[in-house]
């Protein structure tokens, strides 16, 4: 079984995965598939955004690379077209050989719709918060401003909108800020499973 974890950004996909059993589930966190895409790509990624986003060892600097991506629709999209099929792959490797293994595999991703995983899930978890309340996580885990937030924000506002018409089941998990309500949706939705 595959399961698709996604949400805006600071809506808490994160917390949802680590509250989910070990034993059970296997989290295949496409962000951090994203940075190994970033080094595999760097060639490609050299070559369309320059010297600039690479930081004196060699490697992408992603602080750099984040607001030229985050502020230009067309950046992000040339971004996504040399990384995501080479994370597209290396996820749906692991979903494999979590399945083989007995396990359910969760592939945690803001970007499911659009990266094409929605197809290959047997249920969506969408977890979501108020914007007020993402904003302030923003701020306090990742030091952004209001206006890089926005800029984030924007960058994401098609995320969740074409699970409910996708044919795929899709649960809702509310993150607005109480870890005892969450904890116990979290647990609902692993008893169902």
């Amino acid at each position: 079984m595959i399961i698709g974890l996604t949400g805006k950004s600071c809506a808490g996909k994160d917390t949802v995965a680590s509250m989910l059993p070990v034993d059970r589930f296997e989290v295949i966190d496409v962000d951090a598939i994203g940075h190994e895409a970033l080094a595999a790509c760097s060639a490609e990624l050299r070559e369309a955004f320059g010297p600039g986003i690479f930081a004196p060892d060699g490697t992408v600097n992603r602080k750099a690379l984040g607001p030229i991506v985050f502020s230009c629709p067309e950046a992000l999209a040339k971004l996504n077209g040399i990384t995501h099929p080479w994370m597209r792959e290396e996820t749906m490797r692991r979903a494999r050989k979590a399945e083989e293994e007995g396990r359910i595999a969760v592939i945690n991703a803001a970007l499911l719709e659009s990266m094409g995983f929605v197809q290959d899930c047997d249920e969506v978890v969408l977890v979501t918060a108020p914007y007020a309340v993402r904003e302030a996580r923003a701020m306090m885990r990742d030091g952004l401003t209001e206006e890089a937030f926005r800029d984030r924000a924007s960058a994401q506002k098609d995320i969740g909108l074409s699970l409910f018409s996708s044919g795929c089941k899709v649960t809702t998990i509310i993150n607005d800020g109480d870890e005892n309500t969450l904890s116990r949706q979290v647990s609902f939705l692993c008893a169902k499973i």
